[in-house]
């Protein structure tokens, strides 16, 4: 099992931030442009036990479906979802959000196992681990942009 964690400090209201993490359809404004999300079906409002289908495309390439549930949810404090199926053998990913000095803390914790065995740990130390991390700093630069801005 593999951890990454990020963390960024954004000035914002806890419950502006929470509440844009909350609607899938504002993936796209935090996303790396060589990843498109469409959202197949999704339990409105989302809350605990939601379920969310998406169909992620990367590189034009790359096209699967990512089944997903909330697995816990705090209002203004976690949202967690965790893959019912997928392209992993096992992810759960945390957002959390906390108060530090009138900003908000988020982080972003994601727990993830790559299908396939020895060849999966390979291709992550290779390419995946970094890739997400990738992913991760960029969404994390985009939300501190699209909330300081305002």
């Amino acid at each position: 099992m593999f951890t990454l964690e990020k963390s960024v400090l954004i000035d914002c209201q806890i419950e502006e931030i929470f509440d844009f993490h909350c609607d899938t359809n504002n993936l796209p404004l935090i996303s790396p442009n060589y990843i498109k999300a469409t959202i197949i079906k999704i339990d409105k409002p989302v809350r605990l036990n939601s379920e969310i289908i998406l169909q992620i495309l990367q590189y034009n390439l790359i096209k699967t479906n990512w089944h997903i549930r909330i697995s816990d949810f705090e209002k203004n404090k976690i949202i967690s979802d965790l893959q019912i199926k997928g392209p992993f053998k096992f992810w759960e990913h945390s957002h959390i959000f906390e108060l530090i000095d009138g900003k908000v803390k988020m982080t972003d914790k994601i727990k993830y196992e790559l299908p396939f065995g020895f060849i999966g740990k390979i291709l992550n130390s290779l390419f995946f681990k970094k890739l997400i991390h990738n992913q991760f700093v960029f969404r994390h630069k985009k939300t501190k942009e699209l909330f300081e801005k305002k």
